[in-house]
């Protein structure tokens, strides 16, 4: 039996951490706690993290593709 899959990422830009002290840390934060709630009405979710250039673009829509998600989720 399948089961449906929900992808999860955050989005922030990499070139404002160091401008704004725990500012990804704290977005990092949030993106936990909208993926445990969703954790707690779905089992299955994938967390992609925080999407903050290119490369972790890359990265997450990998993993989703990996993970055969079903619906993504953007939390901004």
């Amino acid at each position: 039996m399948s089961t449906m899959s929900i992808g999860l990422f955050g989005i922030g830009l990499d070139t404002y951490w160091p401008q704004f002290p725990g500012l990804k840390a704290r977005l990092e934060g949030y993106l936990n706690m909208v993926a445990q709630r969703l954790q707690e009405l779905h089992p299955n979710v994938i967390n992609g993290g925080l999407v903050d250039n290119a490369d972790a673009a890359f990265r997450t829509g990998k993993l989703f593709r990996m993970e055969d998600v079903d619906i993504i989720f953007l939390y901004m």
